[in-house]
């Protein structure tokens, strides 16, 4: 099936900071996260793939009731502090 868009609409898409060889890295740096497009795109990705989806944040960052979530329900996908 070929997706037609016009000059002004594009495909998303969402890449991981690091990708090495079955390891997806995406490093956020904020207060506060929710589950967002990103995440749940790269984590299916991951999923897909059989490859692992590690998402890094800061020690003092909160996470929502959603995205702790969404991590449990994901194997391939862990959440790290540093």
């Amino acid at each position: 099936m070929e997706l037609q868009y016009t000059k002004w609409q594009t495909q998303r898409r969402c890449l991981p900071d690091k990708e090495k060889l079955n390891v997806m890295l995406l490093v956020k740096g904020c207060s506060h996260l929710d589950l967002t497009y990103q995440i749940y795109y790269l984590a299916e990705e991951a999923e897909r793939r059989k490859a692992r989806f590690v998402l890094r944040i800061i020690k003092g960052c909160r996470t929502t009731a959603r995205l702790r979530q969404f991590i449990k329900e994901h194997p391939y996908t862990r959440l790290e502090r540093c």
